[in-house]
């Protein structure tokens, strides 16, 4: 289909992964562009392909995921505009799966290509606290974490660097800049947000089962560092589980844009903690 007989969209989109095999479609599953892909079917009439900013894994949840597509420039204009459409496909999208904005894109934006930096964060609660209404998307653990000792060990990590210790990738590229890791506590409430260009395959999940090892005094920061530079699956290839991950935004801009909006702080690991109720520790 030539160029300009399309319109491009650009979609911020929000999905709890509980019943997810993943983001990207695949054969005999469920998964997240599978179902806007069929959403979209249904409203057009033929198919349309949607790419994707970045994979989430089975059970990862998203706030900002972001996905692009176009239309035939028929097909678009039978809408009153970008807002309808939006509310229309909501009203076809499964209750776990939403589209929070959408707007024009140019033609040939790529989600992936151009993003700048993914932002994801990891939510834990500790000392074996329970919150029902957050338990598909919140770890729960007996134990306590030392965000401090979590810090360090994030300190290690921050800067380009081969990640391989962390996770894969299909084409064997495993240098990542890992621009910010962020440790906050609030409470029982343990929150790790991870910043980089991107991520392998896997390597935020096994990135806070290391922070987690630390936390609990079992890896000093130099150990986790000489893991990191051995280049072997660090923890045997174990990862936490995905059920605490949210892909939490996708920038655009540039890295001093970013800085200014409160996106990121480039290349820096910080562990805060703000005493709130009972388990601080």
């Amino acid at each position: 289909m030539a160029a300009t007989a399309q319109r491009c969209a650009r979609a911020v989109i929000e999905y709890d992964g509980t019943a997810f095999a993943g983001s990207q479609v695949q054969a005999n599953a469920r998964t997240v562009q599978g179902e806007l892909e069929e959403a979209l079917n249904r409203l057009i009439g033929e198919r349309i392909r949607i790419r994707l900013a970045g994979r989430t894994d089975t059970g990862v949840h998203a706030t900002g995921q972001v996905v692009a597509f176009c239309l035939p420039r028929r097909e678009s204009e039978r809408w009153a505009g970008w807002r309808e459409l939006r509310r229309r496909l909501n009203a076809t999208l499964p209750r776990d799966l939403a589209v929070r904005s959408l707007g024009p894109a140019p033609q040939g934006f790529d989600p992936r290509r151009e993003a700048r930096w993914r932002v994801y964060r990891y939510r834990i609660l500790v000392n074996g606290a329970r919150r029902p209404l957050e338990r598909y998307r919140t770890l729960e653990i007996d134990e306590p974490l030392d965000v401090d000792a979590m810090g360090a060990a994030a300190a290690t990590m921050i800067g380009e660097r081969d990640f391989s210790a962390l996770g894969a990738d299909a084409r064997g590229r495993t240098v990542r800049h890992l621009a910010e890791v962020r440790i906050t506590r609030r409470g029982e409430l343990v929150e790790i947000r991870v910043t980089a260009n991107a991520f392998l395959r896997r390597m935020v999940r096994s990135m806070v089962a290391l922070l987690m090892e630390a936390g609990r005094g079992k890896l000093a920061p130099r150990e986790v560092e000489r893991l990191l530079e051995r280049g072997e699956r660090a923890l045997a290839g174990r990862a936490a589980p995905p059920r605490g991950l949210t892909l939490e935004r996708v920038v655009y801009q540039s890295a001093r844009q970013m800085k200014n909006e409160g996106a990121a702080a480039p290349d820096r690991a910080v562990a805060r903690s703000t005493k709130a109720g009972r388990g601080t520790q």
